[in-house]
């Protein structure tokens, strides 16, 4: 499988905004819309709460929010991409540029590190940051993902 299976077309946005909070609640939005997720509320406590133990914001322009939930019924994931970068309080200080946010079921553990080690793996790659983050087009980056094998 590859990780753009878990990113439906709707689920990529252009961020506009350079506040965390509101890029973090759009992304919620999204991703709460998605069938896997049956609880908006708790999607969005659990990604409150996982931000508090430590940014998820783990450098190189890259955060990756993530909560496993008894209220996701399947993986599934919203992509958000800023051009000019969203202040984070990232691990090496600078702003974010990509954000995966993903809900996981709780019972899923192994595929769970999997997912994350192969989005921070591919996602640390320059080139493949500056893909996404110059794509012409929402399809574009969606196609990016495509080639991350999970």
């Amino acid at each position: 499988m590859n990780l753009g299976e878990l990113i439906n077309s709707r689920g990529i946005v252009r961020l506009e905004t350079k506040d965390k909070t509101e890029a973090l609640e759009h992304l919620i939005e999204m991703l709460a819309r998605r069938k896997e997720v049956t609880s908006k509320d708790r999607l969005r406590r659990a990604i409150k709460d996982r931000e508090k133990i430590l940014s998820t914001g783990i450098g190189s322009g890259i955060a990756v929010p993530h909560a496993k939930i008894p209220q996701a019924k399947a993986f599934c994931a919203v992509v958000g991409v800023s051009t000019e970068g969203i202040p984070y309080a990232s691990l090496d200080g600078k702003p974010v540029h990509v954000i995966v946010m993903i809900a996981a079921p709780i019972d899923q553990h192994d595929q769970y590190l999997r997912i994350l080690k192969v989005i921070t793996r591919n996602l640390k790659d320059e080139e493949v940051r500056k893909r996404i983050v110059n794509s012409k087009d929402l399809k574009s980056i969606h196609a990016v993902f495509n080639e991350f094998e999970y």
